[in-house]
């Protein structure tokens, strides 16, 4: 009897020790259940995935195998190489003006900006360099490299301004004091129109608009969103990436460089979600754009092929960037030939001719003697020429008033003959005038 009242006593302690065991275990569960983040449990915890995530859970900085039709590919040798040349940069972004929250009046206005470590480039023939971006709300990123420009008016409401260095291919910079962004106001703030102050914002940059070639840059901007992967099961957002249907979760703020863009227009869809895969914040972190790709059109320097020397000099703002061509004078156009190979007399201006004097009528010469009136003697009848009595009225008069009639009316003709000269002629012995 001793020995089985020590067996059974050495077996009750056992159990105690297997229950105070357990209690402890299920002590310590609780306490890790109440102190864990949600987002921990939602990762961790099976069920607590939503249908979204749970296809990419496996590797969510890539394609889910079979759904999409992108890949990721290495950066471009020019972009690798403009990299190593910008790595040792720290940018630092201000916006001189407006302030935060400025009430603006109607009409276009100023903004002022200043930037360090960071050189503003524009490379003519080569593209842009490093520059900055600005966006207004949900207007298409406008690039700059100048440190002022006049921006559009503002639609009553509330807008948020963001502005971020961007290298030469159009990557924003993560870096710390790279990006700001303020509130602005038109006639009246309007709180519900933006996304609450300190909450996650997320912000598209790349793709945008039309581009020539792939790979494409898929880039975007993380505001206010809170570190993690710092230790395993802090998840507390993702990113869906959806293009032209085919959606993978990305947990990284590293860009990616994908190829297998279709030809003409892409449909790209951007989506923030939270640990339990829900989105975060919407409408505001939903991003929806187009990418179109044109083949034919020239791509940018840094999608053909390594750069010199001197391009990576011109472009990262260590050289100045090459002079414009100057204008070429078009040759003045040569004379066609003749098809017959004859060559056309010049035109020659011939000067106007002269118009014609009037002609003076001369005077008519003595009549003449007809046959047989005499030689040099005169006719003893006749008065002498010196000795001519006044010829007004009598009948040979009025024959050489008539002729010079007629002389002064046309100076071709000559003196017509008139009945009175042919009777004068007839008595004086046949003389004519």
């Amino acid at each position: 009897m001793g020995d089985r009242g020590k067996e059974r006593g050495a077996f009750g302690r056992a159990v105690r020790r297997h229950f105070c065991r357990v209690g402890l275990l299920a002590s310590a569960l609780l306490l890790v259940f109440s102190l864990a983040p949600p987002a921990a449990l939602a990762f961790s915890l099976p069920g607590r995935r939503s249908s979204a995530a749970a296809p990419a859970a496996a590797a969510p900085a890539a394609p889910a195998p079979g759904r999409s039709s992108q890949q990721e590919v290495a950066p471009p040798l020019a972009v690798q190489q403009l990299q190593e040349a910008l790595e040792a940069r720290r940018p630092r972004v201000e916006i001189v003006s407006p302030a935060d929250g400025t009430l603006l009046p109607a009409g276009p206005w100023t903004l002022r900006l200043r930037v360090e470590d960071w050189p503003l480039v524009d490379a003519g023939p080569l593209g842009l360099g490093p520059h900055l971006v600005v966006q207004l709300d949900g207007d298409a990123p406008l690039p700059l490299t100048a440190t002022s420009t006049t921006m559009r008016p503002l639609e009553p409401g509330s807008h948020r301004l963001t502005v971020y260095a961007a290298r030469p291919w159009g990557e924003a910079v993560k870096g710390p004091g790279a990006q700001r962004q303020i509130r602005l106001h038109r006639v009246a703030a309007n709180p519900l129109g933006q996304p609450a102050k300190g909450s996650p914002q997320l912000i598209a940059v790349s793709p945008r608009g039309t581009a020539a070639g792939t790979p494409l840059l898929l880039d975007w901007l993380l505001l206010e969103a809170p570190l993690q992967n710092l230790r395993s099961g802090d998840a507390s957002w993702r990113l869906r990436v959806s293009i032209n249907g085919d959606s993978f979760l990305v947990d990284h703020q590293t860009p990616l460089w994908l190829e297998g863009w279709r030809t003409g227009s892409n449909a790209l869809q951007l989506d923030l979600l939270d640990g339990l895969g829900e989105l975060l914040n919407p409408p505001f972190n939903s991003l929806v754009g187009e990418v179109i790709l044109e083949p034919g059109a020239e791509p940018a320097r840094w999608q053909q092929g390594a750069l010199t020397a001197a391009e990576v000099a011109i472009l990262v703002g260590e050289a100045p960037p090459p002079a414009p061509p100057e204008p070429v004078a078009e040759p003045e156009p040569e004379p066609a030939a003749e098809s017959d190979g004859t060559l056309e007399p010049e035109a020659t201006t011939l000067p106007a001719p002269e118009q014609p004097q009037d002609p003076q009528p001369e005077p008519l010469p003595p009549p003449a003697m007809a046959d047989g009136a005499g030689g040099q003697d005169s006719d003893p009848g006749l008065p002498d020429q010196g000795e001519v009595p006044d010829a007004q009225g009598t009948p040979m008069a009025d024959g050489v008033a008539a002729a010079d009639r007629a002389a002064d009316g046309s100076a071709d003709a000559g003196p017509k003959d008139s009945p009175d000269g042919q009777d004068l002629a007839a008595r004086d012995g046949g003389v004519a005038p």
